[in-house]
């Protein structure tokens, strides 16, 4: 499978009218009401996807660590001073409708999700995303991560997965996809799930790489994961996409990336050149 764009916003926290107005300047929506995190992956999506012919079966995957919890927070807010809650506040806590709202704004009718997952979000989601392309669920694939910056919330790292306390923005990375490789940017050799380290390190020792990319759990885990240390490389990023993204600007021929949870779950991704 073949990445062919790449587009994303990484932004400290922003209020909802700044990507409104960004917006508003690349198409025709009425988004007046909608959650911040709607109008994110719109952005971030219709941003990737610019000038580009998109297939009538292209699959919309948007993935989420924590969903419309800014909205969620504002719900609960008005629930603590009164009895009356807002509808439209009400109807934005609804994450699952992000999907929706891309697609429609594409004008697709492939198949559309939500997906989250305790801090693998973006890696399930691609290895899904990749299973419908290769049995032609869908003809093509549009991808993002996309997460409101939790730093308005009041000590929210009490509340996350965040052992080395990087900094949370507003963030929407997009990759689009599909099994042509004329043109692409990158191919994506491997997207493999483990439920055990054995597992994992087995398939590890199979694989040729240059670089190699470690989440936040697997650096903790250094010491149980096979890789070759000498090939690590630094970065301050909460997620994977990002570096994706970065590894695609970037030079280098191949690159190994290495997903751990809290319960020593992975998820494996090489990519090449």
């Amino acid at each position: 499978m073949y990445i062919h764009k790449t587009y994303s916003i990484n932004n400290k926290i922003q209020d909802v009218k700044i990507y409104k107005n960004a917006l508003k300047q690349i198409a025709k929506l009425n988004l007046r009401r909608s959650s911040k995190l709607n109008v994110m992956a719109i952005l971030g999506a219709l941003k990737c996807v610019d000038q580009s012919i998109l297939s009538m079966n292209t699959g919309i995957y948007v993935c989420s660590e924590y969903g419309s919890i800014l909205s969620v927070k504002k719900v609960l807010e008005e629930l603590s001073i009164e009895d009356m809650i807002m509808p439209f506040d009400f109807l934005n806590i609804n994450t699952n409708n992000a999907s929706f709202y891309v697609s429609q704004a594409l004008r697709s009718n492939g198949k559309n999700m939500v997906l989250t997952s305790d801090n693998l979000s973006f890696e399930k989601g691609l290895d899904l995303a990749l299973f419908d392309l290769e049995i032609d669920e869908v003809q093509d694939l549009l991808i993002g991560k996309v997460d409101e910056s939790l730093s308005g919330i009041k000590e929210h790292n009490k509340y996350i997965s965040n052992p080395q306390n990087l900094p949370s923005n507003d963030y929407s990375g997009w990759l689009y996809i599909n099994k042509s490789k004329e043109n692409a940017l990158c191919k994506i050799e491997l997207v493999e799930s483990f439920d055990c380290l054995n597992d994992l390190n087995e398939k590890i020792k199979s694989l040729e790489y240059k670089s190699v990319y470690l989440n936040q759990f697997a650096k903790i885990k250094l010491d149980k994961i096979n890789v070759n240390t000498n090939k690590i490389v630094e970065t301050k990023t909460l997620n994977t996409m990002e570096y994706i993204i970065d590894f695609i600007r970037g030079e280098k021929k191949s690159i190994l990336f290495v997903s751990l949870d809290e319960k020593e779950k992975g998820i494996i991704i090489y990519i090449r050149r």
